[in-house]
């Protein structure tokens, strides 16, 4: 019976669709405070980015510290709005126990209401790294800033 009653569960979960993550309000309209529990990622690996239907959509490679850690996140790094370049850090919540081993770990992040004609290029950085991405370009690009991997929380 218990069995009869956990496949009927599991072919109902089975069936309901899966929802996709909302796109975000685009970190300089929004300014939602960082959180300060949100550890900046020791290194970002891979970055692409595209606007498509005025959304902007980030996708992040990224090494976390240790395996465990949930929240991945981009913040954004308030800069001057009028040099096209939008940075942002990794971030992730550290988990309260775990095995002291890099795990490789993606963020994908949609933002609506971003200024579409004032986008040039998507920076995010990590404590060791960063890596730049062209939206005009379609291409990798160096980043303008450096990484600061003491700097305080916005």
């Amino acid at each position: 019976m218990i069995r009869n009653i956990a496949a009927a569960l599991f072919a109902l979960l089975a069936a309901v669709p899966t929802l996709a993550r909302a796109a975000e309000p685009w970190p300089w309209v929004a300014k939602t405070p960082v959180d300060p529990a949100l550890l900046i990622l020791p290194k970002v690996t891979a970055l692409t980015a595209s606007v498509a239907d005025k959304i902007v959509k980030v996708s992040v490679k990224a090494v976390a510290p240790q395996a465990g850690f949930s929240e991945l996140q981009l913040t954004a790094r308030m800069g001057n709005k009028d040099d096209r370049i939008f940075a942002f850090d990794a971030r992730g919540r550290p988990p309260q126990q775990g095995a002291d081993v890099e795990t490789n770990v993606s963020i994908e992040d949609s933002y609506s209401d971003a200024p579409i004609g004032k986008l040039g290029t998507i920076e995010v950085y990590s404590k060791s790294n960063c890596l730049g991405y062209s939206l005009v370009d379609k291409a990798p690009v160096k980043c303008t800033g450096t990484p600061q991997p003491d700097a305080p929380l916005p």
